[in-house]
């Protein structure tokens, strides 16, 4: 086939433009998602360099640094966490977890739990 018009030209590259919404709304995130990606790698890259001081000249930064360790030290210990009680888990891994661990409860009723209305169904007679 021959050389396309200008109009078959102008065509196609209105077609290859997204130029929809949904298209803009993509192409916002995406550039989003890649100046936070640029961001992020720029902060590991800072926080790999060592630590001069925040620029202060003359200071001796490693005796000002074993201070606060010292102070730090001497905070309180926490106390251990209480166990979980059955039923009353957080949905934390650890509530899971420690949750798991007790032993079954011990069925007291054979009808199930709360019973709204004393009916014969509920009473198991139907």
């Amino acid at each position: 086939m021959g050389v396309p018009s200008m109009g078959q030209l102008r065509s196609a590259k209105a077609q290859a433009r997204k130029d929809g919404k949904h298209a803009r709304i993509a192409i916002k995130k995406a550039l989003k998602n890649k100046a936070q990606q640029a961001r992020r790698k720029a902060k590991k890259e800072r926080a790999a360099l060592p630590d001069d001081g925040r620029g202060r000249k003359g200071l001796a930064s490693d005796a000002a640094g074993s201070a606060d360790d010292m102070a730090m030290s001497d905070a309180p210990k926490r106390a251990s966490s209480k166990p979980i009680k059955p039923g009353k888990g957080s949905g934390t891994p650890g509530a899971r977890a420690a949750s798991a661990k007790l032993e079954k409860a011990v069925r007291i009723s054979k009808r199930g739990g709360r019973r709204r209305k004393a009916t014969w169904r509920s009473m198991g007679m139907r």
